[in-house]
């Protein structure tokens, strides 16, 4: 598992606490990358706020050469955040909806041909279970979905992170 690290940015938002920009995305890959399977990555984040936690998650698949601007996820699961972010420069379109996993977002390209699923760990998890999980979800042609990922690493069911 490798954990990314993100440089410190040029510059930042007004309003927005420049320590929290610079921390480390915690996710994982699938290696190599596959289109088999249901999660593609596990990530970790440190809230439930994704105007704090998306910029550091897309710097690093931006690095990568990964052009997602549209993120899906589970109003329920997360705070109140705005329809459209300025990251990096770039428009990012969020949707939240009442549908889907909690536990999951999906990230996409503005054609949306590219997808990118990840299991989400609720900030508040046990470090040791979130390394099990991050390492769990890295595995090569994973068969397995968001909830067999948590249940194989022996997280105790949830309807939402927390």
């Amino acid at each position: 598992m490798s954990i990314a690290q993100l440089l410190p940015p040029s510059d930042t938002e007004p309003g927005r606490d420049p320590a929290a920009l610079t921390e480390a995305a915690r996710i994982s890959f699938r290696q190599p990358v596959s289109r088999s399977g249901f999660i593609d990555a596990a990530w970790w984040p440190r809230s439930l706020d994704l105007t704090v936690e998306l910029p550091p998650l897309l710097d690093v698949l931006w690095t990568a050469g990964r052009e997602v601007i549209r993120i899906t996820y589970n109003i329920a699961a997360w705070d109140p955040a705005p329809r459209r972010m300025g990251i990096e420069g770039r428009t990012v379109r969020l949707g939240g909806f009442t549908t889907g996993d909690p536990v999951t977002v999906t990230l996409s390209d503005a054609g949306g041909a590219e997808r990118i699923d990840i299991l989400v760990i609720a900030p508040s998890t046990d470090p040791s279970l979130a390394e099990r999980i991050l390492l769990l979800a890295s595995e090569s042609d994973s068969p397995y979905r968001a909830g067999e990922i948590l249940t194989r690493a022996g997280y105790p069911a949830v309807s939402r992170p927390t």
